[in-house]
């Protein structure tokens, strides 16, 4: 499994104390600051700066500076890093720039992807830190008037499931919460875009017990709404439905349910007897009342906390697990609801964090009306034709057969859950449905195709190597304690490896953020961003740099540097495509 720490952070937190132990000035920097900052371009200067405001307050005389800087001190303590750097200078504006030893550094990091592998990026789970995953179902009324899934229904799956796996590389045992309330989806489409192979699901009906123990909590709560008198301080809306029932003696559940046919919950007072933080970071100040049960059943709200509890007592044994409420905007409000009647009913031995996490609507842009009209099917055979069209332009009459068809589906099964997962979940998610004479859609809606289509560049590239080998071309290639990486000269493949390799198990780990305040802090579009930018990076340097060279005696220490790195560069797109639940594709 994988290792626990952040090399970047742990690297960072290093040289900071470095620094602050040798600073003529202590308290050269606030609270939280960062010292070091990386480099993303012009690497040839420096991979790292401090800058000059934070040096000139750690060494207000710049005399001194130079002096520790060349003392055999400062030679001896930069072997002790986590990264090896090579040497550390000023520049004419007063920033520091430490630049890394590349050759030892392209070994470390490599290595460190070749031992984890599918792991890399991952947090090694102990099995004590348990995470639920409640994916809101959207209002049954709204989803089945345009006769599909709409696109907003979609973009809620997609989240989920890419929440849970960046939970799962948080080292969390991740739980969905499914059941028989929603809805079952029978398309083809539909189940390949919302893979859930990375988390447990859990099936759950309400018959094990649970309902009884939250209809006798119900009876028995100082916050239930029943009578006249109780109800003096709610609105017409809120009473309108009371009736009161005869008492016909059952148990305590079914008596409750006999003896009122309208039950309520007092929210507004649970949440001011225990202080809980309304507002803009809180939950929603207009909670006043949550209905549980009309006449004999329990409302649907109901229905969703049980399902919930029930799920947390399955999945988490010893330790209370974290819940992440997972819904559209518009059903926000009942997320909540659902959240306060579990804190109210739920015995004080069953408690768990929760947290809510709100996506956006789907919009198409240059429109200012969502696209609720335009069902999930509807866009997917947009995107379909599109992407067949394009492989027809391009690759011509060898478009044909179950190969191609096979390639065609999954290029758009990556393309359309990039379109509705590249744009922050907070934000609408805005689609181009606009359509060129050629029939081809426009090229930024293909960013999951691209990333395909550069996974299929590199098995292709190792697919021609091993066929080199068997041929006796090449020889096999050599472990990678046996690679010179010193032959590495050109800038795009440091490049690679610094901006893309060395960070991607701090990206992962900082998707994130918090999951322990009311509203989850959850960065769902950051591995997209990545991924992205990563393609167009490999893709400039493969178009330009050959990897497979001539058979030479001096040619091939090269070409096995560079087939390491290909190497590390394949394992970190497979690793970023899978916490999306995109399987890679192995050839056009």
């Amino acid at each position: 499994m994988a290792e626990s720490g952040c090399l970047l952070k742990c690297f960072s937190s290093e040289f900071e104390d470095f620094l602050k132990r040798r600073a003529q000035c202590k308290e050269f920097k606030k609270p939280g600051q960062r010292v070091l900052l990386k480099q993303s371009s012009k690497l040839r200067n420096g991979d790292f700066v401090v800058p000059s405001v934070l040096t000139k307050a750690a060494f207000p005389d710049r005399a001194h500076l130079q002096s520790f800087l060349s003392s055999e001190e400062v030679t001896v303590a930069l072997q002790g890093f986590s990264l090896p750097i090579q040497h550390i200078d000023t520049t004419d504006d007063g920033r520091l720039c430490l630049k890394l030893f590349r050759p030892q550094t392209f070994h470390k990091i490599l290595s460190n992807v070749t031992k984890l592998g599918s792991n890399y990026g991952c947090l090694q789970s102990a099995g004590d830190r348990v995470a639920l995953v409640n994916s809101v179902p959207q209002n049954c009324q709204n989803s089945a008037h345009d006769g599909g899934q709409s696109l907003v229904q979609l973009r809620g799956e997609l989240v989920s499931a890419h929440v849970a796996a960046l939970l799962r590389a948080r080292g969390f045992v991740v739980h969905e919460v499914r059941s028989s309330m929603q809805e079952q989806h029978e398309e083809d489409f539909w189940n390949l875009l919302c893979n859930r192979t990375h988390v447990c699901v859990l099936e759950t009906d309400s018959n094990s017990g649970t309902r009884e123990l939250l209809l006798k909590a119900a009876a028995e709560s100082k916050y239930k709404i029943s009578s006249t008198e109780d109800r003096r301080h709610l609105t017409n809306d809120d009473t309108k439905a009371c009736r009161t029932l005869e008492d016909d003696g059952l148990n305590s559940g079914e008596k409750l349910t006999k003896q009122e046919e309208v039950v309520m919950l007092d929210l507004k007072r649970f949440i001011e007897d225990n202080s809980i933080q309304t507002g803009k970071e809180g939950y929603d100040p207009n909670l006043k009342t949550a209905t549980i049960l009309e006449g004999q059943q329990p409302t649907r709200l109901l229905e969703e906390v049980i399902i919930c509890l029930q799920s947390s007592l399955d999945s988490a044994k010893t330790k209370a697990p974290v819940v992440v409420h997972v819904a559209s905007h518009g059903r926000a409000f009942h997320s909540q609801l659902v959240d306060m009647t579990w804190r109210m009913l739920t015995p004080h031995k069953v408690t768990a964090t929760q947290t809510h996490l709100v996506y956006n609507s789907v919009a198409a842009r240059k429109s200012v009306s969502t696209s609720e009209q335009l069902t999930a099917y509807d866009f997917w055979r947009l995107r379909h034709s599109q992407m067949r069209e394009a492989s027809v332009l391009k690759y011509g009459d060898e478009v044909k057969g179950p190969g191609w068809d096979a390639t065609i589906t999954a290029m758009t099964a990556a393309a359309v859950q990039f379109e509705l997962l590249f744009t922050s979940c907070q934000h609408i998610a805005k689609l181009d449905l606009s359509i060129k004479e050629s029939g081809e859609g426009p090229q930024d809606n293909k960013g999951g195709a691209f990333i395909l289509y550069n996974c299929a560049r590199l098995a292709t590239l190792f697919k021609h190597y091993q066929e080199a080998v068997q041929a006796g071309v090449y020889p096999e290639l050599p472990d990678i304690s046996a690679v010179d990486f010193s032959l590495l000269k050109e800038e795009e493949e440091w490049a690679l490896l610094f901006n893309y390799i060395l960070p991607y198990r701090e990206l992962v780990q900082g998707t994130v953020v918090d999951v322990n305040k009311t509203r989850a802090k959850i960065h769902t579009h950051q591995v997209c961003s990545f991924l992205i930018t990563l393609s167009r990076d490999l893709s400039s340097y493969y178009g330009r740099v050959r990897v497979l060279l001539e058979p030479r005696a001096h040619l091939l220490p090269v070409m096995f540097a560079r087939l390491h790195l290909m190497k590390g560069i394949q394992q970190v797109m497979h690793n970023g495509l899978s916490l999306l639940g995109i399987h890679p594709i192995t050839q056009m």
